[in-house]
C-alpha cells in the first residue's frame, strides 16, 4: 500500500467521526421528540399510575434535559456500551442485536448474491440484443422492479404462493431455525429483497455494456479473430462491471432499509424486525445502537467502495 493511499484513507477515516457525531445527535433527538412515553411499557394500561411512570422514568433519565441525556448516552456508547433494553425482557442491547445479526446477514447476503447472479448475465445479454423483445422484457420489469414497493410484493406473495396453493410457509415461526428446515421460511423475503435489487444492477450492467460494447479495443479484438464470447465476457464485461462496484455498495444500506418492512411481513427475526419492535415499544436505546451501528456500517462500506473503485479502475488515483 502507498503513502498516498494510506493519506486517502486517513482522511476519510478522520471524516467519520464527525458524520457520526452528527448522526447520533440527530437520531437521538428526533426519537426523543417522537410521541409515545417508553415508560408506558413498563407497566399494563390498566395502571397507567401517573406516579409510577414519573418514577419509572427517574430510574431511566428520562427526567434530566435532553442535553444531559446525551452526554450520558455518548458517554456509554464510546464505551461500547449501549445500555439496556427496556423490553426484551430488558436485555443488554448488545446482546440483542449479536443475537438477531446472524439471520439478518443471511438474508442480506443471499439477496445479493441472488441479484447479482440474476443480473449481469441477463443485463449483459439485453445489451448484446438491444431493443429485442427480451431486452424490452427486461427493461419493463426493472421499472416494475423498482416501482413495486416491498412490502406490497411481500403480502401478494403471502396471498399467491403460501396462502392459495400452499408452497410456502406464510412466516417464520418467530425462532431462528437452521438446517434445511430453514430454507422454506428463507425463499418469500429472499425473492422480496432481491426484486428491486436485481432491477437495479440490471440497468447498470445494460447501460455500461452498451457504453463499451462501442469502444474502438472491442473492435479490434474482434478483427484479431477471438470468438464473441471471449470479447463479451473476457473484455467487455471486465470493464462494464467497474461501475457495479459502488452500485453495490449503495444497494447494502438498500437492502438493509427495506429489510425492516419485509422481516417484520414474513416474521424473519433479523435486526430489521428487531429495529420495528422497538420503534413500536419507543425502546430507545435498541433505535440508538441500530441507527447508530446501521449508519456507521454505511459509512465504512462507502470507504471501501471507494477503495476498491480506484483499484479496479487504474485511470483513478487517490489524489485529492
Amino acid at each position: 500500500m502507498t503513502a498516498e493511499t494510506r493519506a486517502y484513507i486517513a482522511r476519510r477515516v478522520l471524516l467519520l467521526v464527525p458524520l457520526l457525531v452528527g448522526l447520533t445527535l440527530i437520531v437521538f433527538t428526533l426519537i426523543h421528540l417522537a410521541p409515545g412515553d417508553p415508560a408506558a411499557a413498563f407497566v399494563s394500561e390498566q395502571n397507567l399510575d401517573p406516579q409510577v411512570l414519573a418514577q419509572i422514568r427517574k430510574n431511566l433519565g428520562l427526567d434530566q434535559p435532553l442535553p444531559v441525556q446525551y452526554v450520558i448516552w455518548i458517554s456509554h456508547v464510546a464505551r461500547l456500551d449501549f445500555g439496556t433494553a427496556y423490553t426484551f425482557n430488558q436485555k443488554p442491547v448488545i446482546e440483542l442485536i449479536a443475537e438477531r445479526l446472524p439471520a439478518t446477514l443471511v438474508l442480506q447476503s443471499l439477496a445479493l448474491i441472488v441479484s447479482l447472479a440474476i443480473a449481469i448475465p441477463l443485463g449483459v445479454i439485453s445489451a448484446k440484443k438491444q431493443y429485442s423483445i427480451l431486452d424490452t422484457t427486461a427493461t419493463t420489469g426493472a421499472f416494475l422492479g423498482l416501482a413495486l414497493p416491498s412490502f406490497w410484493i411481500a403480502l401478494m406473495l403471502q396471498l399467491f404462493i403460501a396462502v392459495n396453493l400452499g408452497w410456502l410457509p406464510v412466516s417464520t415461526p418467530g425462532v431462528d431455525e437452521s438446517g434445511p428446515g430453514r430454507i422454506k421460511f428463507l425463499v418469500l423475503p429472499l425473492i422480496v429483497l432481491a426484486l428491486p435489487t436485481v432491477a437495479v444492477f440490471l440497468r447498470f450492467v445494460r447501460s455500461s455494456m452498451l457504453e463499451v460494447i462501442r469502444q474502438d479495443y472491442l473492435t479490434a479484438a474482434r478483427a484479431k479473430g477471438l470468438s464473441d464470447a471471449t470479447v463479451t465476457y473476457r473484455h467487455a464485461l471486465k470493464n462494464a462491471l467497474i461501475p457495479i462496484v459502488t452500485v453495490t455498495g449503495t444497494q447494502l444500506a438498500r437492502l438493509l432499509g427495506g429489510a425492516v418492512i419485509v422481516e417484520y411481513i414474513f416474521a424473519w427475526p433479523g435486526l430489521g424486525a428487531l429495529a420495528f419492535d422497538s420503534v413500536l415499544h419507543r425502546d430507545y436505546p435498541v433505535v440508538l445502537a441500530l441507527t447508530l451501528l446501521t449508519g456507521a456500517f454505511i459509512l465504512v462500506v462507502n470507504l471501501i467502495v471507494d477503495i476498491a473503485y480506484t483499484f479496479a479502475d487504474p485511470r483513478l488515483s487517490f489524489r485529492s
